[in-house]
């Protein structure tokens, strides 16, 4: 059962990785972001999307602590590590409005959360893939979460030149202020 989930999960991985790659390849064809709410652009991303974190979820379930990590260590990194993430995720959700978050135009955020990195949202969702990670201390879940987590270092790259195409010089100013990620 394990292979079959894992196979499944890294399919729609690939997918979603492979139309985040085109998005960045052909802005002018995008897939991410979509060009409107409810189009088929919004669901080929969307739906590997959610049904990978399910995949996760019941991977890392499935089979729990198969590296033999001690609890005392799981629980707090990859509890805090989870937490962490949601708190940056759905403070960036609250900051950006949902409809923003996935994929509709609006005006440009550059204050709270997004002062500090331009992809909170992004960086809590990471966040929340390697909690996952250190907490189900699955082996088979660790390629899907590495998958995942490809998904969300390339969206950003998806977004930008959409943002640029939108916003204009107000976001090329905002490049310059916040970090894509955190640091870099």
């Amino acid at each position: 059962m394990l292979p079959l989930l894992l196979t499944l999960t890294l399919l729609l991985l690939v997918i979603l990785n492979a139309l985040l790659a085109f998005s960045i390849a052909k802005p002018d064809r995008r897939i991410w972001p979509p060009p409107a709410q409810r189009t088929w652009q919004y669901y080929f991303v969307w739906v590997p999307t959610l049904l990978s974190f399910l995949l996760f979820i019941i991977i890392g379930i499935a089979d729990w602590n198969s590296l033999n990590w001690p609890a005392l260590i799981r629980w707090p990194i990859g509890g805090l590590l989870i937490v962490t993430g949601n708190l940056l995720a759905w403070g960036g959700v609250w900051q950006f409005g949902l409809k923003k978050t996935s994929g509709a135009e609006g005006s440009l955020v550059t204050s709270g959360l997004y002062r500090y990195s331009r992809n909170p949202q992004y960086l809590g969702d990471i966040s929340i893939l390697i909690g996952w990670m250190v907490l189900s201390a699955s082996i088979w879940a660790n390629p899907a979460v590495l998958a995942g987590i490809l998904a969300f270092v390339l969206a950003p790259f998806a977004e930008e030149s959409w943002l640029e195409e939108i916003h204009g010089d107000e976001y090329r100013e905002y490049l310059k202020k916040a970090p894509r990620f955190l640091f870099w």
